[in-house]
């Protein structure tokens, strides 16, 4: 097809995709607002970036994620001067476009008795679903979709997982072809991942290594090729890895969170009570299908590619239906308990129905088939643009009461992590909020260190998500002044000034 023709067909593709993506996070800033808008963990992009912008000193104290493409994508989008709520929504739906263009990359080039584009919408349109289908969504439940908008829960990794997968399939359709730039790509987006996310070895780089090496040894594509791409993966990944040492100082979590070898009860309880708690409700039982269903379709179609000598689609599927089950059986082995790290059971299936190749139709029942994803697709954003565009310019009063007292105040406080978050992340002065535990120990968790230097905390901002707080030097809530916002509570001590233990982590 010429350039002409196919540009296009992209151009639809992603006005399509775009239309898509609108209407999901119209969706999923109405139904999990708390989640995408003031949850703990989701904020930290955004507090970075609001640091960054302020000129502040940077002492991080961070998980091992350290969230650096993600913390891009967001300082690039803040400079629109939107506001946090409105840069929030937009960032979500840039991911879910990041996730459309790492589709059409696996999707593969334009070929006779191929149509890319409409395999990777069709993939794309799977996930459109599967988010409708989450409801609201908490962070240890089963609602891969909605995670993924946010800014935090490992979208970047997604989106490498599957550009990885699409660019190596690509090489494996050309093997006599050098293609040293696709080789550079494949390299540096292992090593950005594994430098912003350790995840990424388990999620994309074992996998494919395993698949490769069967396609080797199944002689379905050239030991040469596969021992340069495993190697460029392998290379690219120990390279990112090995930089991650220059942020040690940075890496405060310690190693027994995560692993936690021998407790495999312990995850298949974790894992049991998700996986029933979301077959509980129709729509979470239809969601559990319709993954179970990609899962399936993926083994299906790896299998009809590696009869057919496929080497790139046998690849892109066969991680397909082997990456989940690698990651499943890796979580039980560390004993986790994060159902965040299963995320491969949903995308890499997804990436496999967009190296589906339709089935010869007739021009007439094509244009009906372009015709009605149009229908869909701006209907979605007819549907979703009103909410999104609600979501962005809403104001949560509660958080917005807390930021004018502080702000009014002119004094600092402090509070916990689950329930000062969200306050912090909105205040003109982050500082101005101290997170603490609830001894008043200063809790160095996904937070800048330097905002404790200092301080003088003389209140506390409290609510039903942490454990009340027992204060030192004989202090307590009762000898303060209650302040209600909502569901939080300010605690003002007046001119007395409450002092802070020793940091934690």
């Amino acid at each position: 097809m010429t350039a002409a023709r196919r540009w296009p067909a992209e151009l639809a593709g992603w006005a399509a995709a775009l239309a898509l993506s609108v209407g999901v996070v119209g969706v999923v800033a109405t139904v999990s607002a708390d989640l995408l808008f003031t949850d703990g963990d989701s904020l930290i992009v955004a507090m970075v970036v609001r640091s960054l912008g302020l000129g502040q000193p940077q002492a991080w104290a961070m998980s091992p994620v350290l969230f650096l493409p993600e913390i891009v994508v967001f300082g690039l989008l803040s400079l629109m001067g939107l506001g946090l709520r409105a840069t929030i929504v937009l960032n979500a739906v840039v991911n879910l476009l990041a996730l459309y263009g790492a589709l059409r990359v696996v999707s593969g080039r334009r070929s006779p008795g191929r149509a890319p584009v409409a395999a990777a919408l069709a993939a794309f349109g799977a996930v459109a679903i599967l988010a409708l289908l989450e409801g609201t969504a908490t962070r240890d439940g089963a609602a891969f979709v909605t995670l993924f908008t946010t800014t935090t829960y490992y979208s970047a990794t997604v989106v490498a997982m599957l550009v990885t997968v699409g660019l190596i399939r690509r090489l494996l359709e050309r093997p006599d072809a050098a293609s040293w730039p696709t080789l550079a790509v494949v390299a540096v987006i292992a090593a950005v991942s594994m430098l912003s996310n350790p995840l990424f070895v388990l999620w994309a780089v074992a996998p494919a290594g395993v698949v490769l090496a069967a396609l080797a040894v199944a002689r379905r594509a050239p030991w040469r090729t596969v021992i340069v791409v495993g190697a460029t993966l392998v290379v690219g990944a120990a390279l990112g890895y090995a930089a991650r040492g220059f942020f040690a100082g940075t890496i405060v979590a310690q190693s027994d969170n995560y692993f936690r070898l021998g407790q495999v009860g312990r995850s298949a309880d974790a894992y049991g009570a998700v996986l029933t708690q979301t077959a509980s409700t129709w729509h979470g039982a239809l969601w559990l299908m319709l993954v179970l269903a990609l899962w399936a379709g993926a083994l299906g179609i790896a299998v009809a590619a590696w009869r057919a000598r496929r080497a790139g689609v046998a690849f892109a599927a066969g991680i397909a239906a082997l990456g989940p089950v690698l990651v499943t059986v890796g979580a039980f082995a560390l004993g986790t308990d994060a159902v965040r790290y299963l995320q491969p059971w949903l995308f890499l299936p997804a990436g496999a129905l967009a190296c589906v190749r339709p089935a010869a139709v007739s021009r007439a029942r094509r244009r009906i088939a372009l015709g009605a994803t149009t229908v869909v697709a701006v209907a979605a954003a007819l549907i979703g643009a009103p909410a999104a565009a609600a979501a962005a310019s809403g104001t949560d009063r509660d958080v917005q009461c807390v930021v004018d007292w502080v702000a009014a105040s002119g004094r600092t406080g402090a509070g916990q992590f689950w329930t000062v978050r969200a306050p912090k992340a909105a205040l003109p002065d982050p500082t101005r909020l101290v997170q603490v535990d609830h001894t008043l120990r200063v809790y160095t968790w996904l937070t800048n260190r330097t905002d404790a230097d200092g301080a003088r905390v003389t209140f506390l901002v409290q609510d039903a998500q942490s454990p009340a707080f027992e204060l030192p030097g004989g202090a307590s809530p009762a000898d303060a002044a209650p302040v209600a916002c909502g569901r939080y509570t300010i605690y003002d001590f007046g001119d007395r000034v409450l002092p802070l233990g020793p940091p934690r982590d």
